[in-house]
């Protein structure tokens, strides 16, 4: 077990490497950040603003250094695999943030990458960490709604999308791979069992869109223990909620209804429940307590590479079955 905790460089001076060295520095006031990033004034700038211990002028400067322990992949997606690969062959441990990589073909340059320099790897999949995940399960493990039959989750609104994401290169897929990963993780963490079969489909209508690809997508898959997902993903329909949506689990004696995001669930059936969830209802402060003090005692990471691998194959397929118009097999 590691007494002191893991140094960090962050590989992405963006929103996101923001979100997550504010929080670890509130979490961890001690630890040890460094930056890097295609502009060293905006490593500079990183550095200063919170209190880290050195900005690098390119990504190969950083990967050479001794000066920290953990790589943190915070670019767009299109350059994970690049950076991951770089980052592995100096010894460094790897986070990555979703999606992994565009496809299956970089997931696997990583893999090598890992195991080759017999290093950690995960994705920064906050969902894993939601904490009514845990609540829900409890109330499906105790009998509540019966058997679990179905699960719906609803997830649209209407975002601008701009910069990079309106790349199609850089993009490799549409709103489905950006940001309906964390939700095909959530659907995969309430089945509790793994993907078998998916089909989906995209509205084959027009209208005008910066996404590439697809920016609403309508998924079912069939899991392995029976149950079947439904995903309802859009980054085109409004919501008149304020973001509130609701999405639920259907068992055979009853329904779980929740907020989409966990904030708040409710349950009618044999037995009735309501719990509400503001504490790190996103799960940012679980996920970032998971890996430090997985890193320090040295248990493995979550999720796995395995899962990350499994979940990635189930969009390929579901953009497959988008050409195929069948039902794709999840191998």
């Amino acid at each position: 077990m590691m007494k002191s905790l893991p140094r960090i460089c962050f590989f992405g001076c963006g929103y996101i490497t923001a979100k997550h060295s504010k929080l670890l520095k509130k979490l961890y006031p001690k630890i040890e950040l460094s930056y890097a990033g295609r502009e060293p004034a905006k490593a500079i700038e990183y550095r200063d603003r919170f209190r880290g211990a050195f900005a690098f002028d390119t990504y190969h400067e950083a990967a050479q250094s001794d000066a920290f322990d953990i790589a943190f992949i915070a670019t767009p997606h299109a350059f994970h695999a690049e950076l991951a690969v770089l980052a592995a062959q100096n010894g460094k441990h790897l986070i990555i943030e979703k999606p992994i990589a565009r496809n299956l073909k970089e997931l696997s340059a990583i893999e090598r990458a890992v195991k080759r320099n017999r290093v950690r790897c995960t994705v920064a999949e906050n969902y894993l960490y939601k904490p009514f995940i845990r609540k829900a399960r409890k109330y499906v493990d105790g009998g509540f709604i019966g058997e679990v039959l179905c699960i719906e989750l609803n997830k649209t609104s209407r975002d601008t999308v701009t910069g990079w994401r309106t790349d199609a290169e850089l993009m490799g897929g549409g709103a489905l791979l950006e940001g309906g990963v964390h939700w095909v993780n959530l659907l995969v963490s309430l089945s509790a069992s793994e993907p078998q079969e998916v089909v989906a489909f995209k509205p084959d209508v027009r209208y005008d869109t910066a996404v590439p690809f697809e920016d609403t997508v309508l998924l079912t898959v069939r899991f392995r223990n029976g149950v079947i997902g439904k995903l309802l993903h859009s980054w085109r329909i409004p919501n008149t909620l304020r973001g509130v949506r609701l999405s639920k689990i259907y068992g055979s004696e009853g329904v779980i209804t929740f907020e989409s995001n966990g904030l708040f669930l409710w349950v009618a059936g044999r037995k009735k429940r309501i719990s509400i969830n503001p504490v790190d209802f996103l799960g940012f402060k679980g996920m970032h307590r998971a890996f430090i003090e997985r890193y320090m005692s040295g248990e493995p990471w979550e999720p796995s590479l395995e899962r990350i691998r499994s979940e990635l194959q189930l969009i390929e397929l579901a953009y497959r079955s988008f050409h195929s118009k069948r039902v794709e097999r999840i191998t």
